[in-house]
């Protein structure tokens, strides 16, 4: 719910927006070692100084950075908690599909070897930034990526037993690594949030289901255990901060991994889910 001065707004958008030819190039020649971090954070900038008076002069009142800094809209956040190392000799298969067929992202896989904290607010100073230049009537939006993307990339065989050695440990860690990071972008003067979260849409899908229950997971109930946790997250979150969500069934080359509509989670996640909105795919057979 919002009333007619505060987010989420009648039109509002996810956040995500198409990088500019020139920001790609930048990327590049950064990953190349020809510019430094200082002249592609310059270059980025701009980039965002640029869309969010796209955003004002289309007529929203929301503001995002496009996440024009991130190479990946979840795992850059995720790699970003203590207690989580990127494995890189263990990819993530997931599996896209179109109308022509289907193809494979192998994203980098994750580790939860270390407890899990977040000591200052991630993306801090890049929500700063974004602060800076928003216009009047513009409220500026933080996307990240809900708690339940850390557990569903991996499940239990992410998590070092020697670290947690349930998984009620591992939840209650990361709700309260959360629960740092929403109290301190609140701090921060943020009052727009946004949990990305591609699980509960995927949840819809029998084979999505099927296949975590080949893994041993309790794809059943998996949904229920995601929504505790992220209210347990937002627990105590400050009045004046608007918190949302975003889901999907993934988008990658104008491709999706996953399908159907909304009621296998429907009872749990828009009975029980505490947030302000939602944002939902709809009409459309993915």
């Amino acid at each position: 719910m919002s009333d007619a001065s505060g987010p989420p707004f009648r039109a509002d958008h996810v956040g995500s927006l198409l990088r500019p030819q020139g920001l790609l190039d930048s990327r590049a020649r950064h990953a190349a070692g020809t510019i430094d971090d200082a002249e592609l954070r310059g270059i980025e900038d701009e980039a965002i100084a640029d869309v969010v008076r796209m955003q004002a002069d289309v007529g929203l009142r929301t503001a995002t950075d496009g996440e024009f800094r991130r190479a990946s809209w979840h795992m850059d956040f995720i790699y970003a908690i203590n207690g989580i190392t990127k494995v890189t000799d263990e990819n993530i298969v997931v599996h896209f599909k179109n109308a022509d067929g289907s193809l494979d992202y192998t994203p980098a896989g994750l580790h939860v070897d270390g407890p899990l904290s977040i000591d200052e607010p991630i993306f801090g100073p890049d929500f700063a930034y974004l602060q800076s230049v928003v216009g009047e009537g513009q409220t500026a939006k933080l996307t990240i990526p809900s708690p339940s993307m850390v557990h569903y990339r991996g499940g239990a065989a992410a998590i070092d037993p020697a670290v947690y050695p349930d998984e009620d440990a591992f939840w209650e860690a990361l709700s309260a690594a959360y629960a740092s990071q929403v109290q301190g972008i609140a701090a921060q003067g943020c009052t727009y949030l946004q949990l990305d979260d591609t699980s509960l849409a995927y949840l819809n899908d029998p084979a999505q289901r099927a296949e975590l229950a080949a893994q041993g997971r309790d794809a059943e109930h998996q949904h229920e255990r995601y929504i505790r946790q992220i209210n347990a997250a937002l627990a105590g979150r400050p009045d004046n901060l608007t918190v949302t969500t975003h889901m999907c069934r993934g988008n990658f080359r104008s491709s999706w991994v996953a399908e159907g509509g909304y009621d296998f989670v429907a009872e749990a996640l828009f009975g029980g889910l505490e947030v302000d909105g939602f944002f939902l795919e709809y009409d459309d057979a993915r």
